[in-house]
């Protein structure tokens, strides 16, 4: 029979490897096409995606141990990166992906409950999560579309096509331009972006604040059920406005005051061009929320 002491001593070598034993470490690379696309799939964890002036792909990083293996294949401009899992498992614990990738490459991603960052990528950048939190930033694509159930969305990139949208997170656009179509059902929304051409802005019991410039033939919409609605342009604006309230207050400082639909109701609404007008519109609503239309 082993002494107490061999089997502790047994005990503690066993403990020592355990970490080893619950994770594998990546390191791998593979040449990539300089405007390819790549593919990425994590189910749980986080994912950091940064653009590089180099023509290859590299992923560094964690994957636990009830990850089977990790799939990096490349064919044809197409990279494809997935953590794969065995069938039916239940239990996911988070594999941490670091990867770089070729600046003017596409990327796409999916998720259900992995964090995912993308930095410095050129090309359109499109995926989804469930609960987990998306961030873009440093980017220069022509389009971006993103979506989490759950969680935030930030996009910080001087693109012209944006499509941000959360159930239960905030979404914030910083930079955009051109289109920019932003959503959320119980999140805030917040805009910060340049001349808009074509903008669409919702949601439920949140509010919208939108910072930015109109294009002299844009078109705005902004709206939502229980939350209030904060609009600032420029001074200089020129569009035709059209602002409806169930039964919030509207504050307007390009022009005339808002009016009761009804004398009997709480209604209120404005109808009024500014600036002369132009090709440009604006439309705001909210069923119990304020309005307020700010000069910058």
């Amino acid at each position: 029979m082993k002494s107490p002491r061999v089997l502790l001593a047994v005990a503690l070598v066993i403990a020592g490897a355990l970490p080893a034993l619950a994770q594998q470490k990546i390191d791998e690379k593979r040449p990539a096409a300089p405007d390819g696309v790549v593919e990425i799939n994590n189910i749980a964890g986080s994912v950091k995606v940064t653009g590089w002036d180099r023509a290859e792909v590299t992923v560094r990083g964690t994957l636990w141990k009830n990850a089977e293996r990790l799939d990096f294949d490349v064919s044809g401009k197409t990279t494809t990166i997935r953590v794969v899992l065995p069938r039916h498992t239940r239990q996911v614990e988070g594999s941490v992906l670091d990867i770089r990738v070729p600046a003017g490459s596409r990327v796409e991603f999916k998720t259900v409950s992995a964090d995912v960052g993308i930095d410095s990528v050129k090309g359109n950048i499109e995926g989804q999560t469930v609960s987990g939190e998306i961030a873009v930033k440093g980017a220069g694509s022509d389009r971006i579309r993103v979506s989490s159930v759950s969680g935030n969305v930030d996009v910080s990139a001087e693109a012209a096509n944006v499509r941000a949208k959360s159930v239960s997170g905030t979404v914030n656009v910083r930079g955009a331009h051109g289109e920019v179509d932003a959503s959320s059902v119980s999140g805030d929304v917040k805009i910060e972006a340049g001349a808009i051409k074509d903008g669409d802005f919702q949601t439920t019991s949140g509010s919208i604040l939108i910072k930015g410039a109109l294009d002299p033939n844009g078109r705005m919409e902004a709206t939502s059920v229980s939350g209030s609605v904060k609009l600032e342009l420029p001074a200089s604006a020129a569009a035709h406005f059209r602002l409806k309230s169930f039964s919030g207050e509207i504050t307007n400082e390009f022009g005339p005051s808002a009016t009761r639909d009804s004398k009997y109701g709480p209604g209120k609404s404005l109808d009024f061009t500014a600036g002369g007008g132009g090709g440009a519109s604006v439309r705001v609503k909210t069923l119990s929320g304020s309005i307020r239309l700010i000069k910058r």
